[in-house]
This record gives structure tokens, sequence and C-alpha cells, in this order.
């Protein structure tokens, strides 16, 4: 099946490669979002975990993607504690 024409029936086969696919663009985004956390300074961070827990808190979302803001708030909270800048050395 293409997504030229939605209306013809996927196979299953068809359906297996979608899913594996959307799977794998799914862990260059969270790698790529993760990567980014080295870019944030301290504001930053605390905006953005500000910014998920709000989300997390969200009446319009579902009860799941509520909790996957919430555990995303508390990663991104929790790398941006253990990320330490290192000190020049002279």
């Amino acid at each position: 099946m293409t997504t030229d024409k939605p209306e013809e029936a996927m196979t299953f086969g068809e359906l297996l490669a979608l899913i594996g696919d959307q799977q794998r663009r799914l862990t260059v985004l969270e790698n790529a979002f993760s990567s980014l956390m080295f870019c944030l300074d301290d504001r930053a961070s605390q905006l953005l975990v500000h910014n998920l827990s709000l989300e997390a808190q969200n009446q319009n979302h579902d009860e799941q993607l509520q909790q996957h803001f919430a555990r995303l708030a508390e990663s991104v909270q929790k790398r941006s504690v253990s990320i330490v800048p290192d000190t020049p050395t002279l």
C-alpha cells in the first residue's frame, strides 16, 4: 500500500513494514532529542521541563500520552542535573 491511495487495504506484511519504519524514525527522533539536551543551558532546561510537565497535565491528551510527557519531563530533569560542564584545567 502506498500513502497515495489510503483507501486500499494494507497487507499484514505492509503493516509490519510500516510499524518497523515508524519505530526506526521514532528511535532517531529520541536520540536527536536526547543529544539536544547537551546544548541547553540551565534556564532552557528548566523551561523545557516546565512545558513538558504542563503537557503531562493537559486534559486534551489521553492518559497514556500524559504519562509519556511526565516521564519525558522527569528524564530531561534528571539529565539536566547530571550534566555538569567540564572545568578547564590550567
